[in-house]
């Protein structure tokens, strides 16, 4: 039996084909969008135990048994909506004293990628017109969302020197510049952009997003969270993703004045937080001892492995203050694409950034460091490839 058309509608024996342009109907902005591609995720889920995951920047540790058993004690209320992101004092508490800031200076979000959309939503008023500036390398992302956004895009380019771009950044500043983006630690070079730059940016007057996701793998006294406190241009996100390993539940926050965090409050979707990622954020906020002693064996492998790649004749990894070691292979007689394939067939998945956008083209890819067991087998890899 021929199954039905469904561009096709019958009115007795007369038959009517229905068409429409969709592409006159959808946003102009999203027809040139780009995807962010997350082939490499998916890639892991279909071979689920087979490959070890070294490219994502996700946490080779899984959830703390006290949020394993957070998470197993609300199963069974997940009927009920969580409570708004704008309320839940409880979890907010935990967080402002965490960051050095109060409740009114913090809220929820669906991950990183939501946080970038609220931000956009916010601050974009004028497609084609508002300004964003960005640096380059820098976490893709970024990129993506605000042109989806219509924010128009200009970067400070950096190459493996992110740590040093803030008099470039100060140069693009115009009267349409809505504000300054960028990781820090940078993603993918993990450096950490010094102090007093920072500060010299954020003294320009320009509203400025630091986006701290890795800041807990980073040395002690980094981070500028503190400083919302005093600066009203200061915008500072974070996540749950990478040193509390929760990446599967999706948890980000967002911290500013409660000016700020009032208007995100407006934008952001009702409910936007599921109850899950609540609960395990906050059993993971009452087991700090447990975390920190994960976060430094993370800094310690990273270390050890970042001596053990440097032995590899050819290979020159980049110090790195996230959980993550971009590598250059210029003097290794291969190309990226070559290692991630080798790597790939040997069981471990790393990511290629030869086409990365602010470094130069075919001598690096990067390096999620994992558990020490895991890195060791890794840096054996990379020296039979060499």
């Amino acid at each position: 039996m021929r199954p039905p058309d469904p561009t096709c509608t019958h009115s007795g024996n007369l038959r009517i084909l229905m068409t429409i342009n969709v592409e006159k109907l959808v946003n102009p902005r999203a027809l040139k969008a780009a995807k962010y591609d997350m082939k490499h995720v998916t890639v892991c889920w279909e071979h689920d135990g087979e490959i070890q995951r070294a490219m994502s920047n996700e946490s080779a540790y899984s959830p703390l048994e006290s949020v394993q058993a957070a998470i197993r004690d609300i199963a069974g209320k997940v009927n009920w909506y969580p409570e708004d992101a704008s309320e839940c004092a409880s979890l907010r508490d935990k967080l402002a004293a965490y960051a050095s800031v109060q409740r009114e200076n913090v809220t929820l979000a669906n991950g990183s990628m939501e946080l970038l959309d609220i931000l956009f939503q916010t601050f974009i008023a004028q497609p084609g017109v508002d300004e964003v500036i960005l640096v380059a390398p820098d976490y893709t992302a970024y990129s993506i969302r605000a042109r989806l956004f219509g924010a128009v895009t200009r970067f400070a380019i950096g190459g493996e020197d992110t740590d040093k771009v803030a008099d470039n950044i100060l140069e693009l500043v115009t009267p349409r510049t809505k504000f300054v983006l960028l990781s820090r630690p940078n993603n993918p070079t993990g450096k950490v952009m010094r102090t007093e730059d920072v500060l010299h940016i954020l003294d320009s007057g320009v509203l400025t997003v630091v986006d701290e996701a890795y800041i807990e793998l980073a040395d002690e006294g980094t981070e500028v969270a503190p400083w919302i406190n005093s600066r009203d241009n200061l915008i500072v996100s974070r996540t749950f993703s990478k040193a509390f390993g929760l990446a599967g539940l999706r948890l980000g926050y967002v911290l500013a004045t409660p000016q700020i965090i009032h208007y995100v409050n407006l934008v952001r979707h009702v409910f936007n937080v599921n109850l899950v990622a609540m609960v395990a954020a906050e059993a993971s906020l009452n087991d700090m001892d447990n975390v920190k002693a994960r976060i430094d064996e993370q800094r310690q492998t990273r270390e050890w492995l970042t001596e053990q790649i440097a032995r590899v004749p050819g290979l020159r990894p980049i110090p790195s203050q996230g959980n993550f070691i971009l590598v250059d292979i210029a003097d290794a007689g291969k190309k990226p694409e070559e290692f991630v394939s080798q790597l790939l067939n040997r069981g471990i998945f790393v990511r290629d950034f030869s086409k990365k956008y602010g470094l130069e083209p075919d001598r690096y890819f990067r390096i999620t460091v994992g558990q020490r067991q895991d890195m060791e087998r890794l840096a054996q890899v990379l020296q039979s490839i060499c």
